[in-house]
């Protein structure tokens, strides 16, 4: 009997995990799982909600401790992957040879791939910042997010008068800096006094820049009105173990310096034989298949990326689309779906493929600003305050029930909620 045809997906974030899943459950549908298989490849055993670090990193100890901010904030991939078809394996991507269709992994386990989505997702990007790598504290993984909190939480109980900077004025660096600030009353509460002072750091000229004016105006004045200290049009020179330069000249002590000012694409696709961006991200186009860089370069099959790790530019706007999690989900359908076209149309002479587009959209976007507070904008409609924070547990719920069954996804939900809404921050 010969040996299956592989379906490879690098990554089991966002879109990653959700383009296993169709693909799966339509080899199934179409029986051909006796020709194919679909591998799913991740450093991690666990899919991270990235959009609850932020809270996970200022979780008080008293509230929670590391375990159970571990059940609400990652998932088993294998558990949710259930009983379909699909071979997860935890390793790390050594190579990549897309001409042969080699996979390298660093266990010393090599795949050739019939078909490959490349849904890798991000690394922290630090400029090549003199010591900030070395000093910083990033903010991509819950053990990021651990690590910031016991740094402060070892200061508080200190009784210090703890200075912290935040690197990086996007929407990560705009919730930790007010949901820090929030943490400030707990913290005081449990080790008898503390003195937070948090200093909000941006290249633009705005916080949130890009967004429309009125969210960055509501989200200036509600990080004013919290206490956070913010600092534009400025950038950081370097990093040293207590002081931040400025390129300005102005030096700024800290306690703890956390850096969310942005991300690159990962280096194993930086020197791929792709089309790429300016910054090194592979460019797709609207079937979500990437380009090779030369017309005449064979690859061993169509390359599909997803997500983060690949640039989509809007055809309007000829911008690129934000790396939100809603992008990688609607580009995974894209994915998935263009991939089964292939199959069928290889193993069904008579079939005539209906490859589909993506089409991008403005998104719908939460950013919660210090305690039961966000900002919120879908469509035409804003929310703030409460009512912003409600919409964002929503969208939380939604994903899980996405991903999982109801009854795990309320559970884990539910949790979560009563967690969060213990550290008592009415906003």
């Amino acid at each position: 009997m010969p040996a299956k045809k592989k379906v490879v997906i690098l990554g089991a974030g966002f879109g990653g995990l959700r383009t296993a899943k169709l693909i799966a459950k339509k080899l199934r549908r179409f029986r051909l799982l006796d020709r194919y298989e679909v591998l799913l490849i991740d450093q991690h055993e666990h899919q991270t909600y990235t959009p609850l670090l932020y809270e996970v990193a200022t979780t008080s100890k008293e509230t929670a401790n590391a375990c159970k901010l571990l059940r609400v904030a990652t998932y088993s991939v294998r558990s949710l992957l259930g009983r379909l078809p699909v071979t997860f394996i935890v390793d790390t991507v050594g190579s990549l040879d897309l001409i042969n269709g080699d996979i390298h992994l660093k266990s010393g386990t090599s795949i050739v791939f019939d078909h490959l989505v490349l849904a890798l997702g991000s690394e922290t990007n630090y400029f090549n910042i003199p010591g900030l790598k070395a000093y910083a504290l990033p903010l991509k993984t819950f053990e990021d997010a651990v690590r910031i909190r016991d740094n402060v939480w070892m200061l508080a109980q200190e009784g210090a008068n703890i200075r912290i900077i935040v690197g990086g004025a996007g929407p990560t660096g705009v919730e930790l800096a007010g949901e820090l600030k929030a943490w400030c009353g707990e913290l005081e509460r449990e080790s008898g006094r503390c003195n937070l002072q948090v200093m909000l750091i941006e290249g633009n000229e705005t916080v949130l820049a890009g967004f429309d004016s009125g969210i960055i105006n509501e989200a200036t004045a509600r990080l004013r009105a919290l206490g956070v200290d913010i600092l534009t049009s400025e950038r950081i020179a370097s990093v040293t173990e207590d002081v931040v330069m400025l390129l300005s000249g102005r030096s700024l002590p800290y306690d703890v310096c956390i850096w969310t000012g942005g991300v690159k694409t990962p280096s194993l696709l930086t020197s791929t034989p792709l089309t790429a961006e300016p910054h090194g991200r592979p460019i797709v186009q609207g079937a979500m298949e990437c380009l090779s860089q030369t017309p005449n370069l064979k690859l061993r099959s169509i390359i599909y990326g997803i997500g983060d790790s690949v640039c989509f530019y809007h055809p309007a706007t000829q911008k690129p689309v934000p790396g939100v999690a809603r992008a990688a989900l609607l580009q995974a359908t894209v994915a998935a779906h263009n991939i089964i076209e292939d199959i069928k149309t290889a193993e069904f002479p008579a079939y005539t493929p209906k490859p589909i587009t993506y089409t991008p959209h403005n998104y719908p976007y939460v950013i919660p600003i210090g305690g039961k507070y966000a900002i919120a904008k879908f469509g035409r409609v804003y929310l703030k305050g409460f009512p912003g924070w409600v919409l964002k547990g929503l969208v939380e719920l939604n994903y899980l029930l996405s991903i999982m069954s109801p009854f795990r996804a309320l559970g884990i939900w539910f949790r979560g909620l009563k967690i969060f809404i213990q550290n008592d921050r009415l906003g």
